[in-house]
């Protein structure tokens, strides 16, 4: 009797190292299930942190009231206090006024579809912050009754985390004064999507 109670036991032990290891295992999977969704949330938030923090930072340059100039002395004079760098307001202006830029219409011509007239840039991945993200612009102006004069700048933010993305587009309206026959820009903010 007591072999047969053996073989019991041994099998009622094995059956109970089973469930154990079961449930162990649906533990883990839980875990991991839980990890990688907390991971997913976090990575989208701060996508979404990162997109709207930069995005703040362009409409600060964008609006600066240090960029709107009465003459043309002062907006040089403005420009070449930094030589190496050209501010994000003043490539704008320089690459709208040159003509270098064409104005964006959809459906347009061949000179004014988004392959011309949308400028993109990328970040250089350098940092901290770019090391963990990828940060891509893209921007585009459109006409009002003049075809050479802009009434909406459209920039668009894109911040890449860990396969999570958030795009940010802001919309600015032109405002010209023409005195001495400078025309001054004023970028105002319109809107955020």
């Amino acid at each position: 009797m007591n072999k047969k109670n053996a073989g019991v036991t041994t099998i009622v032990v094995v059956c109970v190292m089973a469930i154990i290891m079961a449930l162990s295992l649906s533990l883990f999977l839980t875990a991991s299930v839980l990890m990688k969704s907390s991971a997913s949330s976090a990575a989208k938030e701060q996508c979404r942190i990162l997109a709207v923090t930069f995005s703040r930072q362009l409409e600060e340059q964008i609006t600066d009231e240090d960029n709107v100039y009465e003459d043309r002395l002062s907006e040089n004079a403005s420009r070449a206090e930094d030589i190496h760098s050209l501010s994000l307001w003043h490539y704008v202006r320089q690459e709208i006024t040159d003509g270098a830029w064409p104005y964006y219409e959809e459906p347009g011509s061949i000179l004014h579809n988004s392959e011309n007239a949308i400028r993109s840039f990328t970040m250089d991945p350098s940092g901290v912050a770019s090391e963990i993200a990828s940060y891509d612009i893209s921007m585009y102006w459109t006409h009002g009754k003049e075809e050479k004069i802009p009434e909406y700048l459209i920039i668009k933010t894109k911040v890449t985390v860990k396969e999570q993305s958030c795009t940010i587009t802001d919309r600015y309206r032109l405002h010209i004064s023409d005195e001495n026959g400078y025309e001054s820009w004023k970028w105002e903010h319109v809107d955020k999507k």
